[in-house]
């Protein structure tokens, strides 16, 4: 079939198929939509789009990503304007069946790429091109525990609204065990645009006032849970990190370095999300635990794409050619799940009342799913063949 791109303006009055996931079950059925909505009863008429074969799952929500900085920053060094980057990442999103996206923006003291002027172009230029983005998209602060001098800018953009999921990272440690490491000191350099010995003096400055650092933390973790945003703690290296952050009301273990500590986060009931693409290069890029070991142990509740937009659309797939799950099951992990643990109890199923965010998907080549068409807000945002539309009372004499 010869490969189109295809948009309505107009809202769909519902979506049906041979193949939707519903509540537990792939079967066929009906959807209607009303006001962007999964409505209880199909309407009496209007465009309904006939999935026919494909697969109709419900959109991707991503916790997680931070593949952007590449569209941003393409090379060490060269960076572009925010308006057009966003508009590719967009059309990456729809075409790897992502319809809410949680961007991972990094407010650091390292500066550059991830310190608060770039933040800054993100906040303006997703205020910009709202109307016209096709996904949803919301930014994850991704909070350095060092960054002293940057509380008090976090703490203005979440009373703003402009943050919609906090994490705590602290990657000075690291970097500083790395200083000696000529290779990747030019990197962190080049990625803050400054020269390496002016990256040196910065993480200085930065450790320099470390008894400070958990006093700040707990100031910003109190002020998102007053706000009512999910926080997560990012790299626990041990049960006693998750504990201190369970105790603030960090409910989300974002890539926990070892078993033990994702054993402990659900213990303690909460989230712990890993990294798709671990899934599909069958490791961790990092030394971390292996996420499909942590999905059969029940460890892993949720997958998010990290640095790969495709990964999340992949690793679910790939998980039933394992034979770890059953495409369900694994779809909570990139859709259900991710849509609880960031608090949008509107999306991540197909069911009444729920927003209307759908993909469809040919799984006709074994572990190459494609995306064919995407659906946020009951508007077909995206498409790549051609979808046909019916009339829902077509539809239901058809039934009959």
């Amino acid at each position: 079939m010869q490969t189109t791109t295809q948009t309505y303006s107009s809202p769909l009055r519902g979506i049906t198929g041979r193949r939707v996931l519903g509540a537990g079950n792939i079967a066929p059925a009906t959807l209607g939509f009303d006001d962007g909505r999964i409505a209880q009863q199909t309407a009496g008429s209007g465009a309904c789009l006939d999935a026919g074969n494909l697969l109709v799952l419900p959109g991707i929500v991503d916790i997680h990503g931070d593949a952007f900085e590449r569209s941003v920053m393409p090379r060490p060094g060269v960076s572009f304007p925010y308006g057009p980057a966003l508009l590719d990442v967009d059309r990456q999103l729809l075409a790897h069946g992502i319809t809410t996206e949680f961007h991972g923006v990094t407010l650091s003291w390292e500066g550059g790429l991830r310190g608060e002027a770039y933040a800054v172009r993100m906040f303006e230029a997703l205020a910009q091109l709202e109307p016209v983005l096709g996904a949803s998209h919301k930014v994850h602060l991704r909070f350095e525990a060092y960054h002293l001098a940057g509380v008090d800018t976090a703490l203005q953009w979440m009373a703003d609204g402009r943050v919609h999921l906090l994490a705590i990272n602290d990657h000075l440690p690291t970097m500083a065990r790395r200083m000696n490491d000529e290779r990747k000191l030019a990197q962190y350099a080049e990625r803050a645009e400054c020269e390496m010995e002016a990256f040196r003096n910065r993480l200085r400055t930065a450790s320099r006032h470390a008894q400070d650092v958990p006093a700040a933390v707990s100031r910003l973790i109190a002020a998102a849970r007053a706000a009512n945003l999910p926080v997560a703690s990012h790299d626990d290296p041990d049960a006693a990190t998750r504990q201190h952050y369970h105790r603030q009301g960090c409910a989300i273990a974002e890539f926990p370095l070892t078993v033990e500590v994702a054993r402990l986060a659900r213990q303690l009931g909460d989230e712990t999300v890993f990294g798709a693409p671990n899934v599909l290069r069958g490791k961790s890029h990092t030394g971390a635990p292996n996420a499909t070991d942590m999905i059969v142990a029940g460890l892993c509740t949720v997958l998010a794409s990290d640095y790969y937009y495709p990964a999340p659309l992949q690793a679910a797939f790939k998980l039933v050619q394992l034979g770890v799950c059953a495409l369900p099951e694994a779809w909570h992990l990139v859709s259900r799940n991710p849509a609880r643990a960031a608090g949008l109890r509107d999306r991540g199923v197909l069911a009444p009342g729920m927003r209307a965010d759908a993909i469809l998907v040919d799984d006709s080549q074994p572990g190459l799913p494609r995306v064919c068409g995407a659906i946020v807000n009951g508007e077909l945002r995206h498409a790549t063949v051609a979808l046909p539309l019916i009339d829902l009372a077509d539809q239901r004499s058809l039934a009959a």
